[in-house]
């Protein structure tokens, strides 16, 4: 009776064991990459996406690009840039996700996810600036304040001058994500 026991109470332990050890895996975690292997070739440029935004919009897209910004405020956004910084993505990852952290600034981010198309005249990207300026209150004096409100200006007076029609910024809404 004992060794029915023991045996019984041994099956019990291993099963327990595993199930603890075959938990879901967090989005993007090192545990998913090491079961898919990631294809570089498989993803686009930032440069790339950009000048394809319109033809993209609304398809999932595998986009690769370098960690410029991470939000401070949600720490569920970053931004990505391609090597020469001529155009961004805005990557969001949703509730499933965890949380980042500055950490990854510099690192090659490989995203998974629907690509948003935003279309923005003058006053779009005046809203835009407004709202930036509220997302930010407090830091008026660091670079990257600045350099985001600059951009944005200069956006602006590029559509009033005529020198472009509209802005379009676009948005990766994540399935899936891998930092190297």
């Amino acid at each position: 009776m004992k060794i029915k026991l023991l045996y019984t109470c041994l099956i019990l332990l291993s099963l327990c064991i595993h199930s603890c050890n075959s938990g879901s895996k967090s989005p993007g975690s090192s545990q998913e990459a090491k079961q898919a292997p990631l294809l570089e070739s498989e993803y686009l440029g930032v440069g790339e996406v950009f000048l394809r935004g319109k033809e993209l919009a609304g398809q999932e897209i595998k986009v690769k690009g370098i960690v410029e910004h991470v939000c401070k405020h949600t720490w569920k956004r970053f931004k990505i840039v391609d090597a020469d910084d001529s155009a961004f993505i805005k990557v969001e990852l949703g509730e499933d996700f965890p949380t980042l952290d500055a950490s990854l600034l510099g690192h090659t981010a490989y995203v998974r996810g629907k690509l948003v198309p935003v279309q923005m005249d003058a006053k779009a990207v005046e809203a835009w600036e407004k709202k930036t300026r509220e997302n930010h209150k407090g830091e008026e004096e660091t670079a990257h304040f600045k350099e985001e409100i600059a951009m944005i200006q200069e956006i602006h007076q590029q559509i009033v001058n005529g020198e472009i029609p509209f802005h379009m910024a676009l948005t990766l809404e994540a399935t899936s994500y891998e930092i190297r």
